[in-house]
């Protein structure tokens, strides 16, 4: 350590303390009355002056890479610059580009945005375990700054850093003329400044009490599908030692493929008016934000592309040959998926699914099976024919994707699976709800892990399951098993832990979920 970088550190630690050179001068030194763990840290790019409320200390807008923007655009992220002196901390960073979306979206035409914030316990304790969170929106939409994990740090006692990386054309877009050299750099952006990220949180973790050789990353939907993407990838090997995925199984089709991406993009590039290949890259980069948004913002998704520096091939191809790195995973679904979709479909056209037109979606969705779905899925048997659709849909896919990635990858690394099933869990915030009750719908477990402004606040009866999963989640952060003292086994694809408000119990998945119906149908 060079003696700048000495004086530097003693001098950030002397004003943590509250000690100043007066207070020296005049033999005025004391302990910090509140024996509070400081909010002025030293990190490896300089001073950040953070703040502490409700036993939490916040570290809010903290660059980790370089602002993407201008050359840097539809590039592999840079390092960000240092600073003198102290940068303060107490805002949150811009939100990345992105356009108006139903939920969970922060419209934003903001390019630099690669920033995040660090959420650790007002306390003197250090070497907590590190999570590290990327939050869903099918990489598309959503922010950082919308999950407070206050519950994770001070009742599970974890330091867990909230991350914004880009998204939609600006994260994912693979068009042609973006690849360099012969190769194929581009598509996977956001991925790369989730590997910076990581790199970050390794480098400076202990200035916060985290310990860097014990990083969990986790993440919902399209965050969960990205932790996906760094289980299987050789380039993120050595960043996390371990892995939780929501709402996304690994073996599941969820990216498109390199030339699928290429033709979404060169129709977005020829919609935008940069028709000419030969000129296509300068016409891009020359765009403003606002139309790139503006020309993407019917595409509810947009997905990394697979073949790209992060992901060479589709996760499920990869788990499917083990190339998986050694961590282990937890890794679930929401019993009620799909209930987002049926619902979201009854606010959207404001027309209520009848019993009539149940059989007749059934035979738009599965054709021939049709018959033989209706009478494993009868009507008779859900309050209504939206709630027999989302059964039906949650376990072809959710579910039947689930069972297969636990099968797969329990054979490789320690591998555990849970379902969240609850009734009466909070709706979102601002947004019309349909005519009947969601149960555990498509991402409502962020509601029991984040204090989040996405959703309504949790009501009294299902308030215990959110004390689970914040145990869960923590333990497994901490020692890589959700229960630390062996009741919650390794799963395999048909054992797996339901969390309610009531309790927890290991389950028969596949039956609960019909599977060996399914495999029947596609035998």
């Amino acid at each position: 350590m060079t003696f700048l970088k000495t004086a530097k550190t003693i001098a950030v630690s002397l004003a943590a303390a509250g000690i100043t050179a007066a207070s020296i001068a005049f033999g005025a030194v004391t302990a910090n009355a509140t024996n509070t763990a400081p909010t002025l840290v030293d990190t490896e790019l300089g001073a950040l002056q953070g703040a502490a409320a409700d036993g939490v200390r916040t570290w809010l807008g903290v660059p980790y890479a370089a602002p993407p923007v201008d050359e840097l655009r539809w590039a592999s992220p840079e390092p960000a610059d240092s600073w003198e002196g102290v940068r303060e901390a107490t805002d949150f960073g811009n939100a990345c580009a992105q356009g108006a979306a139903p939920m969970p979206g922060v419209p934003s035409d903001h390019e630099d945005c690669l920033y995040l914030n660090v959420y650790s316990p007002d306390s003197n304790r250090d070497d907590l375990p590190v999570m590290v969170w990327f939050h869903g929106g099918g990489n598309t939409y959503g922010a950082a700054e919308q999950y407070d994990p206050s519950r994770l740090v001070t009742d599970g006692r974890t330091v867990v850093v909230t991350v914004n990386y880009r998204q939609g054309v600006f994260g994912s877009f693979a068009h042609p003329a973006l690849d360099e050299g012969g190769e194929t750099t581009s598509g996977n952006y956001g991925l790369e400044d989730q590997q910076a990220a990581m790199r970050w949180v390794q480098e400076n973790a202990e200035a916060f009490g985290g310990n860097g050789d014990n990083v969990t990353i986790f993440g919902e939907s399209g965050g969960g599908f990205d932790v996906c993407a760094h289980l299987t990838s050789a380039t993120s090997a050595g960043l996390f030692d371990k892995a939780i995925m929501q709402s996304a199984p690994c073996g599941s089709t969820w990216a498109p493929s390199r030339e699928a991406g290429q033709d979404r993009d060169i129709a977005v590039a020829e919609q935008l008016g940069c028709t000419d290949p030969s000129e296509a890259e300068a016409c891009l980069r020359a765009l403003d934000p606002e139309d790139l948004n503006a020309a993407t913002v019917n595409l509810q998704e947009f997905q990394p592309v697979d073949g790209g520096p992060v992901m060479p091939v589709a996760t499920a191809d990869a788990i499917a040959a083990g190339s998986v790195n050694d961590v282990p995973v937890l890794t679930g679904i929401n019993r009620d998926e799909n209930q987002l979709m049926t619902g979201g479909m009854e606010v959207l056209t404001g027309h209520v699914m009848t019993a009539e037109e149940y059989h007749p979606t059934l035979v738009d969705q599965f054709g021939e099976d049709a018959d033989a779905i209706a009478a494993q899925y009868p009507l008779s048997d859900y309050e209504n024919p939206a709630k027999a659709l989302a059964a039906v849909q949650t376990d072809a896919d959710w579910a039947a994707n689930l069972s297969t990635t636990v099968d797969i990858l329990s054979k490789q690394v320690p591998t555990y699976a849970y379902e969240l099933s609850a009734s009466g869990t909070p709706y979102f915030n601002d947004f019309q709800a349909p005519s009947w009750e969601m149960d555990a719908f498509h991402m409502v477990d962020v509601a029991f892990l984040f204090d989040t402004t996405i959703f309504a606040e949790r009501s009294a009866e299902v308030e215990p399951l959110a004390d689970r999963m914040v145990k869960a989640w923590s333990t497994f952060a901490r020692t890589g098993d959700p229960d630390g003292r062996g009741r919650w086994t390794e799963a395999d694809g048909d054992c797996v832990r339901q969390l309610t408000p009531e309790g927890a119990r290991t389950i028969d998945f596949a039956d609960e979920h019909h599977l060996e119906f399914w495999e029947s149908l596609n035998a």
